[in-house]
């Protein structure tokens, strides 16, 4: 979901040296080097919120971990994972406006940044902007960078199903699964895809495929055993 800078910046010291041959004076660090050494404190001092806040989440207070997260985009606004990992958070307790916000600036700070750009156009999803989504996701899988591309094109399916674009969200979808055969909700989303199409049988297939591969008690398998017993398959 996120990426981390390849390295931490190193903390410069500047001393003052005394004694300085020739005229006595006490050398003063320059004006230059003063703002170096408060912009890498800073970074570390960002650095270590994140970090804070990265295990506020694993701790499961997601409150802690955005004030923490927000300390870390204060300090160093110009780093685009601190942005991306407060938009996800953000996400995940549905405040889509706010995560909008935060992904959108990730994605400013490093437009090649693919994690960040699946981020924005997931949260366009959830906001109902289908047709922006289905651009955001294309976005994304044109970027090196991206680490999930089968979540990219299962989640391109969804929003091309939703537009009601079938054949274009049945191919992103088997493309998912071809990327990675078992990952849930994939099944099931090809089921309604071929459904809508009017293609029963392979519906049926899909849908059985994922109450195989769902945890039995997911919403998941429930809604494919559900699929199921109203095309009179028995669930």
């Amino acid at each position: 979901m996120s990426r981390r800078p390849a390295a931490l910046a190193t903390l410069v010291i500047v001393l003052a040296l005394g004694g300085c041959a020739g005229n006595g004076n006490n050398a003063q660090p320059s004006a230059a080097a003063a703002m170096q050494e408060t912009k890498e404190i800073r970074s570390l001092q960002a650095r270590a919120a994140y970090e804070r806040g990265l295990s506020s989440l694993r701790d499961g207070h997601p409150g802690q971990a955005i004030v923490a997260l927000q300390e870390a985009t204060r300090l160093d606004p110009g780093v685009a994972l601190y942005a991306n990992t407060l938009g996800v958070v953000l996400l995940q307790l549905r405040q889509i406006e706010g995560a909008t916000a935060w992904l959108k600036r990730a994605i400013e700070i490093d437009p090649a940044y693919g994690d960040a750009q699946l981020n924005y156009a997931i949260a366009l999803a959830e906001a109902g902007q289908w047709e922006q989504a289905v651009e955001g996701y294309r976005r994304a899988l044109r970027l090196p960078t991206l680490t999930a591309p089968h979540v990219a094109h299962q989640n391109l399916g969804v929003a091309l199903h939703n537009l009601k674009r079938e054949a274009e969200a049945e191919q992103s979808l088997r493309y998912a699964l071809s990327l990675e055969p078992k990952m849930v909700g994939t099944h099931y989303n090809l089921g309604l895809v071929l459904l809508a199409q009017g293609k029963r049988q392979e519906a049926v297939a899909a849908f059985r495929r994922e109450k195989e591969l769902a945890p039995p008690d997911s919403s998941f398998a429930q809604a494919a055993q559900e699929r199921l017993k109203a095309l009179g398959e028995g669930g």
